[in-house]
Formats: structure tokens, sequence, C-alpha cells
């Protein structure tokens, strides 16, 4: 192979490899790009939701936990923007009722003193397609999160706040992806 025939078979083989990679980059981009958090998406003729306040049945004690639940669910629909939220007759509606808040010992110190408790939240909620007059689903959702122990006031109500935010959560994918 001459000197020429060389630089040629060189110059051949950077540019394929240039190409493949170049290939690979575009082709991870474009699946990046088609990704969506959502898994699906929300039918196109609900645009708005309502959400009810939420009930409170679980005899948890905080006249505000429902409150709570309310504005999260609200918050956390409306920085999505899947649908627009409104006030009233949306296309979608999201009526929530909490069945359940359970609080036990998650772990013992010393001298049988509690360490950890873990708070854990039970909603059940129902989808409703209001343009179609139809029941979309009705199901149960439910988190937790864990609180240390010695601060049990402040921390069972920052516990209550984190699992109510994990519902919302899960209400929302269950929204956008369960058509």
């Amino acid at each position: 192979m001459n000197e020429n025939s060389f630089h040629l078979h060189c110059g051949r083989m950077v540019l394929h490899q240039s190409l493949r990679i170049a290939l690979t980059m575009v082709l991870a981009v474009a699946a990046t790009a088609c990704y969506s958090f959502r898994g699906g998406s929300v039918p196109e003729h609900l645009r708005t939701v309502s959400i009810s306040s939420v009930l409170d049945n679980s005899g948890y004690g905080d006249p505000t936990f429902r409150e709570t639940a309310t504005e999260t669910l609200v918050r956390r629909f409306r920085s999505d923007n899947s649908l627009q939220v409104v006030d009233d007759d949306g296309d979608a509606r999201l009526n929530g009722t909490i069945l359940r808040v359970q609080d036990q010992i998650m772990n013992v110190q010393g001298a049988d003193l509690e360490g950890q408790r873990k708070l854990s939240v039970t909603m059940e909620v129902e989808y409703f397609d209001a343009v179609k007059n139809r029941t979309v689903w009705k199901r149960s959702f439910e988190n937790f999160d864990v609180y240390d122990a010695s601060n049990a006031t402040e921390e069972r109500a920052q516990a209550a706040r984190k699992a109510i935010e994990r519902i919302a959560d899960d209400i929302l994918l269950a929204v956008v992806s369960d058509w």
C-alpha cells in the first residue's frame, strides 16, 4: 500500500467513524426529544379539569389537612399544564377523599424510645370525563413518609405534606397516562 492509498484509507475510516458517531448522537437526541414523562396523553376533547375540595374521612384530626391536599393537587396540575385547571365545569373532574392516615412506629432506639415513625395516607380519587359523561377510573392512591419521632408534631405535619405531594404526582400520572 503506497502512502497516498494509506492516507485515503485512513481518511475514509475517520469519515465512517465520524458519520457513525454523528448518527448515534442524532438518534440519541431524537429518542430523548420523543420521550415524555407522561407515558401517554390526555385525549384531545379534554382541555380543562376542575378539582373539587378534597374530603377528609380519615379522622386524622388536622382541620387543615384536606385544604393542604386540595391545594397540593391543584398546584401539581397547574405546574404540569396537561389540563388547564378551572374552578367549575371542567371537561374533566377530579373528586378526592382522604380515607385513612396511619401513623406507626418504624424503629425503636435504646431504652424503648421511638426513633422513627411512618405516616401513610390513602386517598380515593374519581376521575370523571364530563364531555363523554363517564367515569374514567376510581381508585385508591397510597403513599407515605418517614419522620423523626423526637420532634413529632412538626415532623408529622411535614410527613403528611410529603405523602400528599407524592399522591398528587401519582394522580397526575394516572390522569395523563391511563387512556
